[in-house]
């Protein structure tokens, strides 16, 4: 946990790599990381296109619908993020990500398919035990591959590159394939089903990419392949003990809510409204992914901004600084009114933007800094279980919000929850002080030792 630099391992760039890692390793941490987020996003901005055409859902239902959708499918990741990080403590974290691609794009293949919300349902939860697995192994790798000093500053730059891949390849191409191919002359049913089998080549795609780049074998500090039990009780121990980690699954509880609603009520919100004011479901999809883009590119910009700060404070401090922005600018997204006629449409998408980058960096910062090398992946997959369950409640609460109230309910309901681990962080910074010149991990109980009772 030392902020002291390792000079005799290699760097890339800014960033001073753990022992083991390459620069290639890296770069492909960041292509992967780059693409698992894009998939999640247009996962999102495609949702309510196949609502709208291949179901032909009701505007006044798709809000309780989504809610459901994402709670069924967080029930699922609960487990497999669990299962996924202590799997990956044992077998390594390349071969669990290489098989959550290739799912994922078997998933996207059947998606646009379904003509009823049931069997809709069923796919979508293929797609989750896929996303959830890639995206826990990104947050293990995230944490393994940078020394301590560098976290914040690979985040940053992953954060600038993933930026750049959902404003590109998600907002900008994936999103407006639809309108795409019915200003062709396509179909609606099939213009989607064409979006889709285009996203699923790209996963299969990105799947070799990572077979191929990221580093094989298990993590170097997991010496020990121990039992899946001792590995939960020890993870869980860890939590236990260190209260920045206990403040970690709290943020991770809040912040998983603040990307989902962010990813799925943003374009949800301005087809309902587009739709509203008589606009097609394309044209209004289309819309959404532009300001959508608008707010990734304000994400883009600010990451590194905060992978800056984080990598020069205490991380309990930043993550204070990133959750009260976040507050500010979910709130204001929430309170902007009608997004086709408010002149502060654009300055909001970017406040929120800004937020949202601040949520990427801070989390992932403390988490990698607290989490103990030995179990990373156990630890990681509890930080990670609390975030699905955050989005269980966030997810339900945020769609009856949207039919029973506004659109823009979800975004005002979250900026709530980024206020209340604002003022948790705060006291835990005043309660036990710095971090940063920590030197070692926290005083843990041999997983060997672990009492079976």
């Amino acid at each position: 946990m030392t902020l002291k630099n390792d000079r005799s391992q290699r760097r890339l760039g800014p960033i001073w790599l753990s022992p083991g890692i390459s620069q290639f390793n890296t770069a492909s941490l960041f292509f992967a990381g780059m693409m698992t987020l894009v998939f999640v996003t247009t996962q999102g901005l495609l949702h309510p296109y196949l609502l709208h055409e291949h179901l032909k859902m009701p505007t006044e239902i798709q809000g309780e619908f989504t809610g459901n959708l994402v709670f069924i499918t967080e029930i699922v990741a609960i487990f497999v993020i669990m299962f996924a990080g202590l799997l990956s403590d044992r077998v390594g974290r390349r071969p669990i990500y290489v098989a959550g691609f290739l799912l994922l794009c078997f998933s996207f293949v059947l998606i646009p398919f379904a003509r009823t919300p049931a069997v809709l349902i069923a796919y979508r939860v293929i797609a989750a035990v896929a996303l959830s697995g890639s995206l826990m192994m990104l947050a293990a790798i995230i944490a393994d591959y940078p020394q301590n000093r560098s976290r914040g500053t690979l985040i940053g730059i992953n954060g600038v590159i993933t930026g750049a891949g959902i404003v590109l390849i998600g907002a900008m191409t994936f999103a407006q394939l639809p309108d795409y191919f019915v200003s062709q002359g396509v179909e609606p049913i099939m213009a989607g089903t064409y979006t889709y089998l285009i996203v699923a080549a790209t996963a299969a795609f990105s799947a070799l990419g990572i077979r191929i780049g990221l580093k094989g074998g298990r993590p170097t500090q997991a010496r020990e392949r121990l039992p899946f039990k001792q590995l939960i009780r020890t993870g869980a121990a860890a939590v236990r003990k260190n209260p920045r980690l206990g403040l970690t699954c709290a943020a991770y509880f809040v912040s998983r809510g603040d990307l989902l609603v962010f990813a799925m009520f943003f374009s949800l919100w301005m087809v309902a409204a587009g739709t509203d004011q008589g606009m097609t479901p394309a044209d209004a999809s289309s819309a959404a992914g532009r300001l959508f883009g608008v707010s990734q590119l304000a994400m883009l910009l600010f990451t590194p901004v905060m992978g800056f700060i984080a990598d020069r404070m205490d991380r309990v401090t930043a993550l204070a600084i990133a959750m009260a922005i976040g507050t500010v600018g979910y709130l204001a997204l929430g309170l902007v009114g009608d997004p086709f006629s408010s002149p502060y449409i654009y300055p909001v998408a970017i406040l929120a933007g800004a937020g949202e980058a601040c949520i990427v960096v801070s989390g992932p910062v403390l988490l990698g800094q607290e989490a103990p090398a030995k179990f990373r992946g156990s630890v990681i997959g509890l930080v990670g279980m609390c975030g699905a369950v955050g989005v269980l409640l966030h997810s339900k609460v945020a769609g009856w919000l949207f039919d029973v109230w506004m659109y823009q309910a979800p975004f005002v309901y979250m900026a709530g929850f980024n206020l209340l681990i604002c003022f948790a962080a705060i006291a835990v910074r005043v309660r036990y002080g710095k971090s940063t010149n920590r030197v070692g991990e926290p005083s843990l109980p041999d997983a060997a030792t672990v009492d079976d009772n």
